[in-house]
């Protein structure tokens, strides 16, 4: 009688977490389901959809900005990576989505790989996906892997069909960043990836690694870095075309809609530190 309740234990715990890590994630022209089967139905525009980077070790405010995500229901959430601070680390990944669990619950839930998912046993286990991309309507949501080659990024980008359609990046690894990050050797071999966003016309690029806010703006294109998702904040220098800067934790919410996408960056206190709109071409 005892090992059988045991068993019946262990069954329901094991229930329970692979609830619990059930995520549903945009891929290509649908989607994937990590977790449990569930019919889930494509975001059509208007969306919101919040971007949000380096969480890792910081649970405390990492939960607060959930709640604070939480209340606007987005229809999509992108973690840009470092959403643990060791990848081999099994307790953190717990912690991590027991803390996303509610957006998860409802929205599409687009994970980066950042450096420190690596080693990523546990990244693949979960997602997966390195580079990869997903469609809504005319946006294209494309995302990175530096660390599979800048070269194979740039030959992935290429790959895709972009016409007609307005792209948007996600990666962990920043292009440009007034940050401590900025002067390391892996952000400026990024660099050259900025004349393929030109020449593809790509509006704006999000990505996070340094610990602050920044928007910087480079030949047309809007470059965010939202790093603020919990760890320890990072210093913030000025750059050439650092438009708005902070150094404070924070998510961005974004409003896209068929011929502008609106940004505004939202503090753990719930104080808007930045509010943009970016217009982009319709083909409607």
């Amino acid at each position: 009688m005892k090992r059988s309740a045991l068993v019946l234990i262990l069954l329901i715990s094991g229930v329970c977490l692979f609830s619990q890590i059930a995520t549903k994630i945009l891929f290509e022209d649908g989607w994937k389901i990590f977790g449990e089967e569930t019919i889930v139905e494509k975001p059509s525009l208007p969306l919101t959809m919040i971007v949000y980077g380096d969480s890792r070790w910081g649970n405390q405010t990492h939960r607060k900005l959930v709640e604070l995500m939480d209340e606007y229901r987005p229809a999509i959430v992108v973690h840009l990576g470092d959403m643990v601070n060791s990848g081999d680390n099994e307790r953190e990944w717990e912690i991590f989505f027991e803390i996303t669990a509610p957006l998860r619950s409802y929205a599409f839930f687009q994970p980066v790989k950042g450096n420190h998912e690596k080693p990523d046993v546990y990244y693949r286990q979960h997602f997966g996906l390195y580079n990869y991309w997903a469609k809504v309507e005319d946006y294209v949501f494309i995302f990175l892997d530096p660390d599979t080659g800048v070269k194979r990024c740039e030959n992935f980008i290429r790959s895709i069909d972009l016409s007609g359609k307005i792209p948007i990046v996600f990666l962990h690894y920043p292009i440009f960043s007034g940050g401590p990050h900025g002067r390391t050797q892996t952000v400026k071999n990024l660099q050259v990836l900025h004349d393929v966003f030109r020449e593809l016309n790509v509006p704006i690029v999000f990505s996070s690694h340094d610990h602050n806010y920044q928007r910087i703006v480079k030949d047309g294109i809007t470059y965010i870095v939202t790093g603020g998702g919990g760890a320890p904040l990072y210093r913030l220098d000025p750059i050439e075309g650092l438009l708005v800067g902070a150094v404070v934790h924070h998510f961005v919410k974004v409003n896209l809609h068929r011929d502008r996408i609106e940004c505004e960056a939202i503090s753990v206190n719930g104080e808007i530190i930045d509010s943009f709109t970016v217009s982009v071409r319709s083909s409607s």
